[in-house]
């Protein structure tokens, strides 16, 4: 999986940046099919505004994308905020392509076959 950490309006430091990949990472061992991740900083310039720096991550998954975001005073707790964030809608994606096809299994296969009881009960009642 590729992550790309960038920064608007911010210079991103090393440390951060390392820090940004490691825990983002983690995403992964709960769903392996993703193909890339973007890490945008972004700082806020109203001085109004207590969460100054924004994190915004999108994971794009195959057929899916995955977007979250999160404020914080500083870009660390940003990063763990959203890493929160989107662990749960990973969860969720995962827990919905795991369960479909095994609700949707069986009400296919007897769509187009009739029961096995029926049709010998048929052959009993043409004999």
């Amino acid at each position: 999986m590729r992550i790309t950490v960038k920064g608007k309006n911010l210079d991103v430091p090393e440390h951060v940046r390392d820090h940004a990949i490691t825990k983002l990472s983690r995403v992964r061992r709960l769903f392996d099919r993703f193909i890339d991740m973007e890490v945008v900083f972004r700082e806020e310039t109203n001085p109004r505004i207590e969460d100054r720096v924004r994190c915004e991550v999108v994971l794009h998954a195959k057929g899916k994308y995955l977007r979250a975001a999160a404020a914080a005073p500083d870009p660390l707790t940003a990063v763990d905020r959203v890493e929160a964030k989107l662990t749960r809608q990973v969860r969720k994606l995962k827990t919905r392509r795991v369960t479909r096809p095994r609700q949707q299994t069986p009400a296919v296969e007897l769509a187009g076959v009739a029961p096995i009881r029926e049709q010998s009960r048929e052959d009993e009642r043409l004999t």
